[in-house]
């Protein structure tokens, strides 16, 4: 690692994260850069900000160790000197360098990234061990990248089902729908003939005057012929003392 990191190493940092970003937007099986589905559940939901964070994560890992690998490979003073003090020769530095950048490399591909933090991570776990026991300082750096390793590692290789199950639309094939047939049956128009209804006119009733004298007499008739007698007395009993 750079021993004093200033605002340049931030600015350089930045540009290069930026750069693999725009890289990584174009590559199979990445987040970054796509619009989410507006029907996806609170679960997929959940998922796919977490897949955003880890891609993040490993963009930021990628451009670190872009520059750090590259600073080992260009003979950088600081490294130079860090690797004197090691005492094991400058061919480590070489070989850390290459390994670093390579490393980065395949950070930025989604289908590789795990393999190459599990590879940059056992880096890191030298390096841990050689600023503890030869160089007597605190590995703060490297704890940071080897924490940051293991986050990927573990997200990548143990949950990679749960992602894709998630993440992969699944593939319904269509079913050909059979074709139906629709007969036409053609309907002759009817003719119809013209009937002609005779209407009767219904026979008006005839009514015939009554003689309103003779109703009467017919009345005065009938009143006449009862007796009243034999309307209050009982049946069985005669009229005569």
């Amino acid at each position: 690692m750079f021993n004093e990191p200033g605002l340049s190493h931030a600015l350089l940092l930045v540009l290069v994260v930026g750069a693999l970003y725009a890289l990584r937007k174009r590559l199979p099986g990445t987040q970054l850069g796509r619009s989410r589905d507006q029907f996806e559940s609170p679960q997929a939901r959940r998922r796919r900000r977490q897949l955003v964070a880890l891609e993040c994560t490993e963009l930021a890992l990628a451009g670190v160790f872009f520059l750090v690998g590259g600073a080992k490979l260009i003979g950088r003073h600081d490294m130079v000197e860090l690797f004197r003090s090691i005492g094991v020769g400058q061919w480590l530095r070489y070989v850390t360098g290459v390994f670093e950048v390579v490393g980065a490399a395949f950070m930025v591909v989604p289908l590789a990234s795990g393999a190459s933090a599990v590879a940059l991570g056992t880096v890191m776990i030298s390096a841990t061990l050689i600023e503890l026991f030869v160089l007597r300082r605190p590995p703060i750096a490297a704890m940071a990248c080897l924490s940051a390793h293991t986050y990927v590692a573990w997200s990548r290789l143990l949950h990679r089902a749960g992602s894709e199950q998630v993440f992969t639309p699944p593939m319904i094939d269509p079913m050909p729908a059979d074709p139906t047939t629709i007969e036409l049956t053609v309907i002759e128009p009817t003719t119809t003939e013209p009937t002609t209804m005779e209407q009767t006119p219904a026979d008006a009733p005839t009514m015939e005057p009554v003689d309103p004298s003779a109703e009467v007499f017919v009345w005065v008739i009938s009143v006449d012929d009862i007796d009243p007698l034999d309307t209050l007395a009982p049946p069985g009993v005669s009229e005569t003392p």
